[in-house]
């Protein structure tokens, strides 16, 4: 009864703080399925989200020993627990983030850095192409993402000058990883919620 309910929580918080989220499975391991404010393993997967205004296609987040304590005022706070995270941004969720209207002084911090304005992104050969907006401008120069334990910088491949995309103490990054259409990103983010 216990895991029942905490699914059916988990699954009402996600679709909260998501403006869309399709979740395929909600695993809770707890020993003698007894709830005393720790749950010892969280496994979420979910796919065709969008966080923040940000297109993600599909998530796995992994959490051991979250701490859940209620408040006076009925409400469950989550502090200094950090999870797992393995995303799949494929093209078309870059392209979507890119060119959501939310996301726009991201895109403009882009075409400033790279010097044109762009109407999408393509992934090839482990590296980003911007397509331009203007046809008789189609210079190749291709860009990778670098990252270190904070950050995610678009780095251009001629001259290697870099261009923070994510710069988050909350956030460890883990591994990044390009594909024919797709990255995939495994981050440690703090997770707290008040």
């Amino acid at each position: 009864m216990i895991p029942s309910l905490m699914r059916l929580g988990i699954e009402n918080v996600l679709k909260i703080i998501c403006e869309k989220i399709i979740i395929k499975n909600i695993q809770i391991d707890n020993k003698h399925n007894k709830f005393n404010g720790i749950i010892e393993q969280l496994h979420i997967k979910a796919e065709n989200i969008i966080f923040n205004k940000i297109y993600i296609s599909n998530i796995n987040i992994f959490v051991k020993d979250l701490v859940l304590r209620f408040a006076f005022d009925k409400k469950f706070l989550i502090n200094n627990c950090y999870a797992v995270v393995h995303l799949k941004l494929t093209t078309d969720n870059i392209n979507k983030t890119l060119l959501n209207d939310k996301r726009k002084k991201l895109k403009n911090s882009i075409e400033s850095f790279i010097s044109k304005s762009f109407q999408r992104v393509e992934i090839i050969n482990k590296s980003i192409r911007f397509i331009s907006s203007d046809a008789s401008s189609d210079k190749n120069i291709y860009y990778t993402l670098q990252h270190n334990k904070n950050s995610i910088s678009l780095v251009n491949n001629i001259n290697q000058e870099k261009l923070s995309l994510l710069n988050d103490n909350n956030i460890i990054v883990n591994n990044l990883f390009f594909y024919d259409s797709y990255i995939e990103l495994e981050l440690s983010p703090k997770i707290i919620l008040n």
